[in-house]
């Protein structure tokens, strides 16, 4: 009877050997093990522990924790205690930082536990160790990150029905309030009330509460009442199940960018206007210079016609006065014809008087003729020299008309580049009016 109780036991007892030996066996090749004696001393350390730390089993039986620590740790105070609570029973875990043999920093998250022997007391420890290196670094990574985000950025924490939880200095300056004025306040005191009983705000949450990311350039108000303009991006955060939990905004203040882009803008549309006034004044100076060419180009034809007309009355002029000296030379002629025959008259005495008389009515008229001719020769070289003038003159001014009507016809080839390039400006001015009005309205 006794011997079947006795053998039942021991049965039962392998059996719960056995089970703890696999569950040792399995956690040995899962994790990073060693084992210490009470005064840091090394035991023994598992495969898994020897590769991760670089070492042989025969390099660190007999050797002390410390070798795995900095230099400064294993001469503080910390190490003494970390030692003394083990020594004492008391279990510890955490993430700890550890030098491999090479000299390579590791991060573990281990477990020091003590084992206790039969009389209850601490007679070893049990390190179980993971390696968790690449998280930490990607963790501090990311702190660093929104260490430098939280420096440099606004920025505020919602819960997901928009009710603040908190905000960091930059915000809290940005938009005048204090933390505690805020916290627990919805996101629509930023906000204009037209916008907040608006569908779209309706859908701005709903967006976020569906786990949407939001961005882009934003109207909010301080708690003065003062319009801010600001560049955030709202960023859901996700809880261990995948579904949102908080929204975390991002944001600089861009007033002074907005209010330059928004003056920008009037400056553009002033530009746009001006351009516009210029082409049509431009086109106006066109049309009047092309006129203008067209009137020159017609008083030049006038100018040239007359000029004809007067060279052709010189000529006339110049016949005129070859007739007019033939007929003087006639006259005088006639006058010297006449006075001889008054001479042949007398020396006839009675019989020669009706002839004298004749002739001297014809040396009368010659003497008239001759008087009228030389008049006439007078009035004529006048009327040439006055023609001559006036031909002078008609010749400078049909090549000053000319030259104004090709200087006229130069101006108004410039004015219609002008023209041109005043269109050419509204296009690109009213362009960029449109580009600037599109900018400021996101």
């Amino acid at each position: 009877m006794f011997n079947t109780a006795l053998k039942q036991k021991v049965s039962e007892l392998e059996q719960q050997l056995g089970e703890k030996n696999a569950l040792l066996n399995a956690i040995g090749r899962s994790m990073a093990v060693i084992e210490f004696g009470l005064d840091g001393t090394i035991i023994t350390a598992n495969d898994n522990f020897l590769r991760l730390m670089g070492y042989t089993a025969q390099e660190l039986r007999g050797a002390h924790h410390r070798i795995f620590c900095e230099p400064e740790y294993v001469a503080s105070r910390d190490y003494s205690e970390f030692w003394q609570k083990l020594a004492r029973g008391e279990f510890t875990s955490g993430q700890y930082l550890r030098i491999t043999h090479g000299g390579t920093p590791v991060w573990l998250e281990a477990t020091y536990n003590p084992v206790f022997d039969a009389q209850g007391q601490p007679c070893r420890i049990i390190k179980l160790a993971n390696d968790i290196t690449s998280r930490v670094l990607a963790d501090q990574e990311n702190a660093g990150k929104l260490q430098a985000l939280n420096r440099s950025m606004a920025v505020i924490e919602f819960a997901m029905d928009g009710t603040v939880l908190s905000a960091n200095d930059n915000f809290l300056r940005t938009m005048g309030y204090r933390l505690e004025d805020l916290r627990g306040k919805h996101h629509r005191i930023f906000c204009e009330q037209d916008y907040v009983r608006s569908p779209a705000y309706a859908a701005f949450w709903a967006d976020l509460n569906r786990g949407e990311f939001a961005s882009g350039q934003f109207r909010r108000f301080t708690r003065d009442g003062r319009a801010v303009w600001m560049e955030a991006t709202y960023n859901p955060v996700f809880d261990a199940q995948g579904k949102p939990s908080k929204v975390v905004k991002f944001a600089n203040d861009i007033s002074d960018r907005v209010e330059r882009y928004e003056a920008e803008a009037e400056s553009a549309r002033m530009a746009y206007h001006v351009s516009l006034e210029t082409e049509t004044l431009s086109a106006e100076g066109d049309r009047a210079i092309r006129e203008a060419a067209a009137e020159m180009d017609r008083v030049a034809e006038t100018v040239q016609v007359s000029s004809r007309l007067l060279e052709e009355l010189d000529t006339r002029s110049g016949e005129i006065d070859f007739i007019v000296r033939t007929i003087h030379e006639i006259a005088d002629q006639t006058n010297l014809l006449s006075l001889n025959a008054a001479i042949e008259a007398a020396r006839a005495g009675e019989h020669g008087r009706g002839f004298a008389v004749v002739a001297d009515e014809v040396r009368k008229l010659a003497e008239r003729t001759g008087s009228s001719t030389g008049r006439i020769s007078e009035i004529t070289r006048a009327i040439q020299d006055s023609t001559k003038a006036a031909i002078e003159r008609m010749g400078d001014t049909a090549r000053q008309a000319d030259r104004g009507a090709e200087l006229t016809n130069e101006v108004g080839t410039t004015i219609s580049k002008i023209h041109d390039g005043a269109r050419e400006v509204v296009r690109v001015v009213g362009q960029l009016s449109s580009i600037r009005e599109s900018s400021a309205g996101h």
